[in-house]
């Protein structure tokens, strides 16, 4: 099978897509979706579906059927995890600073320290205060506004994914910063995938992982950083402080059936800590591996379909 790589910027970060057979239309197709799912999305974008349910709190907003789905999953992704991913968080990003694009973050001077609280326990705040009406395609959000960015990456890349293999293609690699979905048929010898180590980028993979038509999303407290005054912060919270969240993990590497719940539970482990992580990933019936804080490499039963290295230890920067 030949295999067609398309290498782009969506979504504030870098896309990778891979498509088996590739035929005409097809690569087209991949970026077409893509932007079109970010222009819904994108709370960077002020009439993107999203920004318009978040600006009308409490009323109903007529929205595509693949933002009905997005809002859908969302909440269930907060269902199957108690609460730990929660997705109306839109409001705690923006209060620690990050109310724009990352790369526009990146380049702001420090501002003064922000109060800092004591972290609060891992634990879920109330349900999502969300109606969907199907019916008249409309989505409502009674408060606190909602966090479009790591859920829709995992979504996206399992409706593009998809929809390659309905078009056509005869197997497709989706992956939007860290969140990859395959499809269709599996090239010989598999989806082989090398997850970077959060302390040595540049050297040895943390892990290697072999895919058939599964998703494998990452979530790292390393990458997207950014300084409020005195104060360093990352984008995965803790939803019960709204604050970035105390972990002894770096980053989770979650293989599960699909990107958006791959999402969730990856989110979900890196608030557990490492070793509630490992407990807690087999009983979702996913398979992962976890990076401490002190760079040691850990591995759920079910997560080495083929050779990795053993116990990798990086020098913490």
């Amino acid at each position: 099978m030949k295999l067609t790589e398309l290498s782009f910027d969506a979504m504030g970060t870098h896309a990778h897509v891979v498509i088996g057979d590739c035929q005409p239309g097809h690569a087209a197709l991949a970026l077409e979706e893509i932007d079109r799912l970010e222009s819904l999305w994108s709370r960077f974008i002020a009439d993107s579906e999203i920004s318009r349910i978040n600006a009308s709190p409490g009323e109903p907003v007529e929205v595509s059927p693949e933002t009905i789905e997005l809002v859908d999953r969302a909440v269930e992704a907060w269902e199957l995890t108690s609460g730990l991913f929660d997705p109306m968080v839109l409001d705690d990003m923006v209060s620690l600073g990050y109310d724009r694009t990352f790369r526009e973050l990146e380049t702001l001077p420090p501002q003064e320290p922000a109060p800092v609280e004591a972290e609060a326990p891992a634990a879920g705040r109330e349900r999502p205060a969300v109606t969907i009406d199907r019916g008249a395609s409309t989505v409502s959000v009674a408060e606190r506004g909602i966090d479009s960015g790591g859920i829709g990456k995992g979504l996206a890349a399992d409706i593009v994914a998809g929809r390659l293999i309905e078009a056509g293609a005869g197997a497709a690699l989706v992956n939007l910063g860290g969140d990859l979905r395959t499809a269709g048929q599996t090239p010989e010898g598999g989806w082989r995938i090398d997850v970077a180590h959060p302390f040595n980028r540049g050297g040895p993979p943390a892990g290697r992982f072999r895919l058939d038509g599964q998703a494998l999303v990452t979530s790292s407290s390393q990458g997207r950083r950014w300084a409020r005054g005195g104060e360093e912060n990352h984008h995965l919270l803790n939803p019960a402080s709204g604050r970035s969240a105390l972990s002894d993990v770096a980053s989770v590497t979650v293989i599960d059936t699909e990107g958006w719940r791959a999402e969730a539970l990856s989110k979900a482990a890196f608030l557990r800590g490492r070793h509630g992580a490992l407990e807690m990933l087999p009983e979702y019936g996913a398979a992962g591996m976890v990076v401490g804080r002190d760079g040691a490499v850990d591995w759920t039963a079910g997560s080495r379909p083929y050779r990795v290295p053993e116990k990798l230890v990086a020098r913490r920067r």
